[in-house]
Formats: C-alpha cells, structure tokens, sequence
C-alpha cells in the first residue's frame, strides 16, 4: 500500500533546507518590524548609497539590528553550503555540512569586524572602514533574503535542485560579491583620493578574502 512512497526523516537535507528557509524568513519580519532603522538602511545601500554615507546620528541603527543582520549572514552561507552538497548528492553528513558552512560564514563575518576594527585606527581609513562594514552587512540581509526564497523553492522541487541548484547558489553568491564590489569602489572614490590606494583597498580587503574563500570550497569538494 505504501510502496513508492518516499519518507522524508527530520534530519534530511531538504527537510533541513526547508527550515533553514524559514528560519532566515523570521529573522527577515524580525528586521523589518522591529528595528526599521536597520531596514531602512538596507534598502538605501540598494537605490542610494549616497544616503549611507550622510546619514545623521539619529539614524544610526539598534544593536539588536545590527546583530540580527549580522546573523542572517552566517545563516545565508550556511544555507548555501548545505544547498550545493545536496544539489551535488556528496555522501557527507549533514551536521557536518552545517559545522562547515556556518564556520565559514562566522570566519568572513570576523575578517570583516577585524580589518574594520584594524582600518578605524587610522584616520586616513576611518571613515571608509566605517562604510565598509555597513554596506557589507546591508548587502548580506538582501543575500539572505534570495537564498531564503531560493532555498524554498529548491526543498519543495527537489528535481530543480539537483539540475540547477548548484550553478543557481554560486551566482546569486557571486551576484551580490559584485555588488559589493561595486558599493565598495564607490564608497572608495569618496573616501580615498588616490586610485591606487583605491586598488590596494579593494584587492587586500575584498577580493583577495574571495579569492581564498573559492579556493576553501574547491578544496573542500575536490576532497569530498
């Protein structure tokens, strides 16, 4: 009577993903209801980031907002990680999976605050440091929101995850890093007088920190 039926157990990987989704989507009506501040700011750095630059004092966002954007971050990573093992069907444990891609997503999140942190003491730098972070993280709650919506779709159609899912993830990943790309630069030319300096800036503190987080995937699937 039920054979064909495929059971699902709450540790698999779609099962997973599903929640995943849905947890990014709470944190999302979190952000948006109870620190507009924060919600505000992140649909700025998409239609003008002018406003990221000129903001005034009282438009600084809560703690609690930052922290929560902060946390949608790591989560986008960790989502994404666990989506392209599936999508690529690696015999590899899920908690480790998720070990994995959360690890990653809170050591790109410390490299940020750190050169942050290590840019603020210098007062050529302290500006643009303080710009940097704040398009990072803004940037990265939109990143959320796709592979939230993505992740949704992909646990509920199965199929379209193993065709697709892959080569969906890396560009919505690679996307919104050219984004930020593109804000940072911007950020740069206001910032910094000079073009070198603005070349140096963007291959030690953004592309480079890209260049080695491929590099740890690639190895980490070559391996697999």
């Amino acid at each position: 009577m039920y054979e064909g039926i495929e059971i699902n157990h709450l540790d698999t990987p779609l099962l997973v993903l599903f929640i995943l989704s849905l947890v990014i989507g709470i944190l999302l009506m979190w952000l948006r209801h109870g620190f507009p501040r924060e919600w505000r700011l992140a649909g700025w750095v998409l239609i003008d980031v002018r406003r990221i630059w000129q903001r005034s004092a009282d438009e600084a966002p809560r703690t609690g907002g930052v922290i929560i954007a902060h946390l949608l971050g790591v989560i986008a990573v960790t989502t994404m990680s666990l989506g392209c093992v599936t999508a690529l069907e690696i015999n590899f444990p899920i908690y480790k999976t998720l070990a994995i891609g959360s690890a990653l997503g809170t050591v790109t999140l410390s490299y940020r605050l750190f050169t942050q942190w290590i840019l603020s003491l210098f007062q050529r730098t302290q500006l643009i440091s303080k710009d940097q972070i704040d398009i990072d993280r803004h940037l990265r709650t939109w990143l959320s929101a796709t592979v939230g919506a993505l992740a949704i779709v992909f646990s509920l159609l199965p199929q379209l995850l193993s065709l697709l899912g892959l080569e969906v993830f890396i560009l919505t990943w690679g996307g919104w890093t050219l984004c930020r790309f593109w804000r940072v630069f911007q950020t740069s030319k206001r910032r910094l007088p000079h073009f070198w300096w603005r070349i140096v800036y963007l291959c030690a503190l953004e592309i480079l920190p890209v260049l080695i987080i491929i590099q740890f995937i690639m190895t980490m699937l070559l391996g697999d």
